[in-house]
């Protein structure tokens, strides 16, 4: 991945982080470093992989009651 891609990602990501707050959850992602990059969605000690791409985590924002 290049450097823009991976700024215009964590720019995305930042946005959608900020929306499953305000809905009472939390995402997490792997690091790029160690691979292809996962996102991870907890809510109430419960952790669930969502996938490899942004696009999975924007509908799991809007499944959970955010508004990204």
């Amino acid at each position: 991945m290049t450097a823009k891609l991976l700024e215009d990602d964590s720019k995305q990501f930042a946005t959608l982080r900020a929306a499953a707050a305000l809905a009472g959850f939390e995402l997490l992602r792997t690091d790029p470093v160690d691979g292809q990059v996962r996102y991870l969605g907890t809510r109430w000690g419960v952790v669930r992989e969502i996938g490899p791409s942004l696009d999975l985590v924007e509908g799991f924002v809007r499944v959970m009651g955010g508004n990204p």
